[in-house]
């Protein structure tokens, strides 16, 4: 059984066959230069006095229906414009974060991330010069050295999200500051801006100790703590990061960054 759970990625016991087995995975197949996603089945055969004979093994390559699956499973959770994660899987992926920090009493931090007078910018240049721009930011953000498990997601319209577990108050500042700094960076230019480039305003909301007194309904509130974080990163000026350090049982600010462009 060990084996089996190192070399496999998905197994479970055969629940009508008595210590059968059905496992699934990618194997390199080095003679066809590929790979495939095999699935194995096996059954043991017992004498009439209850001793193992043999096993009755049975291999299928099921690679195709793999990839029809993940490919499915991409059109649901990625956006369709910039080919980054879409609501929905922000929506997931905040839960199950959410509720892994209470298991671990893990800080969490949320980015919320828009693009200055965008509407403006549709208006001026018109929407395929828009939808270019959200692709730029979207793949800048992506590509912005972060760990393999953050996620950058499109919230919608011209709004981005980013969530950021076990990072801290401090780091989530860095972080915030690092991503505006990109987008700054890419140049795109906007002749009604004040720098003549488009830029962003980022609210940040970080729980520094997620615990199961926090309650498991406070992700939304957290959300609308990283909302309100981004609305005076706005009212402030724009291009530039607010970030609050809120409260683990209200989400309620009780402490916010001075920001450096202030």
């Amino acid at each position: 059984t060990r084996d089996v759970n190192d070399l496999y990625v998905w197994n479970k016991n055969i629940e009508k066959v008595p210590n059968g087995l059905y496992a699934e995975n990618w194997c390199v197949m080095p003679q066809l230069g590929t790979r495939r996603y095999l699935a194995i089945d096996a059954g043991p055969i017992y004498d009439e006095t209850g001793h193992l004979i043999s096993v009755v093994e049975t291999l299928r390559d099921i690679t195709l229906q793999k990839e029809a699956q993940s490919a499915l499973q991409d059109l649901a959770s990625k956006d369709g414009l910039t080919g980054i994660a879409n609501r929905r899987c922000f929506d997931e992926t905040l839960e199950a974060e959410w509720h892994r920090a209470i298991r671990k009493s893990h800080p969490l931090t949320l980015l919320m991330v828009d693009v200055d007078h965008f509407k403006d910018y549709n208006d001026r240049y018109g929407h395929q010069a828009g939808d270019a721009c959200l692709k730029r930011i979207a793949a800048a953000m992506a590509n912005t050295p972060l760990r393999a498990y953050d996620l950058v997601a499109r919230y919608g319209g011209e709004e981005f999200a980013v969530i950021l577990p076990e990072v801290t108050f401090e780091g989530a500042q860095a972080v915030a500051e690092r991503i505006r700094a990109v987008i700054a960076q890419l140049g795109i230019l906007d002749s009604a801006s004040t720098g003549g480039v488009v830029t962003i305003s980022i609210g940040a909301a970080t729980v520094n100790a997620v615990s199961a007194e926090t309650g498991s309904n406070k992700s939304s509130q957290l959300v609308a703590a990283a909302d309100a974080a981004l609305y005076q990163a706005k009212h402030a000026g724009r291009n530039r990061v607010i970030a609050v350090q809120v409260d683990a049982a209200t989400c309620q600010q009780i402490l916010v960054s001075v920001d450096p462009n202030s």
